[in-house]
């Protein structure tokens, strides 16, 4: 009401005149009377189009605002729904779950962060654990479920940098055999005494990640990226694809059990020792 004050002050009070005059400064003095009517009559056509580009910006805005609220709440309401899933009794309906999380990544990126938490708690409590005193081996899956394999693939996918991403993949001490995650991202993550033999990880990204312990027989690390990664104590025996190059590049390889082909590297030999 402020506003619209001003502009009836501007255009329909004697101010206007004494505003033109200010504008046109001495030109003022060379018009006639049509002639300033004009000037007064555009004076008051320039405020009136001033205002209305305003108040349509003040609209715009307004509108904008309005529709981050509505998506924010619509990317709410899928997130609710989705973890409505995940926790369903059925398989399928858990393996729609988890593709509906992937989408609402797909549509807003800045929600990468909770989905990748949820999906990470979400294969932690459906995967068995690699070994347990009531669980032998033999009676260990021959690999992931339908909908721990999804889970992981869109967990360890690379995910949108928008938003940041700072949750790590923790798969620590999980029975993992034979999962399919080439190209997977697993930078920095947990993956400490975890079951990934007979796995396909070419290409996987392992920087900095923590695989002591980790049983990585038979799996295809063909070039995969173990630049920094703890292989304390890891079994990569039988590992497929692996290169002294890559196995130079992780950091500490003590107790590691590598192919006979790798370890037989000098360099390689050398930083096998405890005194690395």
């Amino acid at each position: 009401m402020v506003v619209l004050g001003g502009v009836v002050a501007l255009v329909f009070t004697p101010l206007t005149v004494r505003l033109a005059r200010w504008v046109t400064s001495d030109d003022w003095s060379l018009l006639d009377g049509p002639g300033r009517a004009a000037a007064v009559g555009q004076f008051r056509l320039a405020v009136v189009q001033v205002v209305a580009a305003v108040g349509a910006g003040i609209a715009l805005t307004y509108t904008a605002r309005t529709f981050r609220l509505s998506r924010r709440g619509q990317v709410t309401d899928r997130f609710t729904k989705a973890l409505e899933r995940l926790s369903s009794g059925e398989p399928y309906v858990r393996l729609g779950g988890v593709l509906a999380m992937e989408q609402i990544v797909q549509d807003a990126p800045d929600q990468g962060d909770a989905a990748a938490r949820v999906l990470n708690a979400f294969v932690r409590k459906e995967a068995p654990p690699a070994a347990t005193t009531t669980l032998t081996t033999a009676q260990l899956a021959k690999k992931p479920d339908a909908q721990v394999q999804e889970a992981l693939r869109v967990l360890t996918a690379a995910r949108p940098r928008r938003g940041g991403s700072g949750v790590r993949v923790d798969l620590a001490g999980l029975h993992l055999r034979k999962v399919q995650l080439a190209g997977a991202y697993l930078n920095g993550a947990r993956l400490e005494g975890v079951r990934l033999s007979e796995a396909d990880l070419r290409g996987a990204r392992f920087r900095d990640a923590n695989l002591k312990g980790a049983d990585l027989t038979k799996t295809d690390l063909t070039d995969a990226d173990l630049k920094g990664a703890d292989l304390t104590g890891a079994d990569l025996s039988s590992a497929l694809g692996l290169t002294a190059a890559q196995v130079l590049q992780a950091g500490s390889l003590i107790g590691c059990v590598l192919p006979d082909a790798v370890a037989a590297n000098s360099a390689v030999a050398a930083r096998l020792s405890p005194r690395e």
